[in-house]
């Protein structure tokens, strides 16, 4: 599995995953990577797509391009060390197995910089799935610091954002929320993939 490391005007701004399946890239707030603050990216502007170990990334008609080092592409296959260029913005693809790393956070950001003020990336974020309940196959993407989910008549499950990944809060007691049908640890519980929350007889399937 992959790994993109984000830098704009030379400053790193995210790093994140490579998930399986597709993950797109624009402005739109919808994109898993979102590069707001330059309009020469365009809404949708490419997407990653990974099978197994292999990723490729395609440009969706883009208005300005995506590009390899400087030559512009349609369709690449990543390999180890390339470098995505979408506006000004550089993506540099590492492979895990390549580089012989052993492992690394769902998310991580760099310090905050005064040349990053006005720009802010996004980075893929994580997704809660309903499995079941009215809501059935909803998605709540978690994109804010923190996202709160409702428990009618009981307290709400807090989701926050951290340089370690996705952080779940929740009060301990009859009817509060529960992850994995256990009971959240009062200092919280750090969530990976397919863990499973459970609030308000609806059960949340996280999608990293």
């Amino acid at each position: 599995m992959g790994k993109l490391t984000i830098k704009t005007q030379g400053n790193r701004v995210g790093e994140l995953n490579v998930k399986l399946g597709d993950m797109t890239i624009g402005r739109y707030p919808e994109c898993d990577i979102v590069l707001k603050d330059d309009k020469s990216v365009s809404g949708r502007h490419a997407v990653i797509k990974t099978v197994g170990s292999k990723s490729t990334i395609e440009d969706l008609d883009s208005t300005n391009g995506t590009f390899i080092e400087n030559a512009r592409v349609k369709r690449h296959d990543l390999e180890h060390g390339d470098t995505i260029i979408i506006g000004a913005y550089e993506l540099r693809y590492r492979d895990v197995a390549a580089s012989g790393a052993t492992g690394f956070s769902a998310i991580s950001t760099a310090p905050p910089e005064s040349s990053q003020e006005n720009t802010r990336i996004i980075t893929a974020h994580a997704q809660l799935i309903a499995l079941d309940g009215k809501d059935k196959g909803k998605r709540i993407a978690l994109m804010k610091e923190e996202t709160l989910l409702d428990n009618p008549g009981k307290n709400p499950a807090r989701i926050s954002r951290t340089a370690y990944g996705y952080m779940l809060t929740a009060k301990v007691g009859p009817g509060e929320p529960r992850l994995n049908d256990k009971p959240v640890p009062p200092s919280g519980q750090l969530l990976e993939n397919g863990d499973i929350i459970y609030i308000a007889a609806t059960r949340y399937q996280l999608s990293l």
